[in-house]
């Protein structure tokens, strides 16, 4: 178990840095029907990782354990590890005329006045489009699925996964409900650091993570 958890939570730990899902669940949390719009919003990145969830777990154990399948293993851990530095490649081309998360950073923008349909839709569009994240936690559940333990740790391996994955959106909805008043602050904090280091966040977590992948592929 020791083993499966020293993969599966570096890559975790990778997914969920966000800076997108992270800069709009602040603005959200800072306007009206806080509690309400960031629960639906959380709700939304949820699904996503429930389906990517399920569906790594099942593509895994459907495959047959083989040493054809080591190698396929290691050629698509190589391969996510080439995609996510070609994502840091185009992530310093892109134009610093851009937004660096695509997201609002002003709680007086109009995405902190969405109604709960819409921030559903918004929390699931920016977790689904998140590929850096996706390209680190489909490899964390094809390891719980591989790995030589009981029933029990998987789940128990899984709901770690899940829960530091999903910290971006799960944390500052619970800071809020749990200190409504002094959490503004801390959120104005955040989204100042989080929109001022955005591109460095990301590169740094794609060129790192995309380097492990290709060490680890020829492994």
């Amino acid at each position: 178990m020791s083993d499966l958890l020293s993969r599966v939570i570096p890559l975790s730990i990778g997914a969920a840095i966000s800076p997108a899902v992270l800069a709009v669940i602040v603005v959200v949390l800072g306007g009206r029907r806080a509690v309400a719009r960031g629960a639906v919003f959380t709700a939304g990145v949820l699904t996503v990782l429930v389906g990517l969830t399920v569906s790594g777990l099942l593509i895994s154990h459907q495959s047959h354990p083989s040493p054809e399948r080591v190698r396929i293993t290691h050629d698509v851990s190589g391969l996510l590890g080439v995609l996510l530095l070609c994502l840091a490649i185009i992530t310093i081309l892109r134009s610093r005329t851009h937004s660096d998360t695509g997201a609002p950073v002003h709680t007086s923008d109009p995405a902190a006045d969405r109604g709960l349909v819409a921030m559903y839709v918004l929390g699931f569009g920016l977790m689904i489009s998140n590929l850096s994240s996706i390209v680190l936690y489909l490899p964390a559940m094809h390891a719980i699925s591989d790995a030589g333990v009981s029933g029990e740790d998987r789940v128990l391996a899984v709901a770690i996964a899940l829960l530091i994955t999903s910290v971006p959106a799960t944390v500052p909805l619970l800071l809020r409900i749990a200190l409504p008043r002094r959490s503004g602050p801390i959120f104005a904090t955040v989204n100042r650091f989080v929109t001022s280091h955005s591109r460095a966040i990301t590169v740094t977590v794609e060129v790192g993570f995309g380097v492990y992948l290709v060490v680890r592929a020829f492994r």
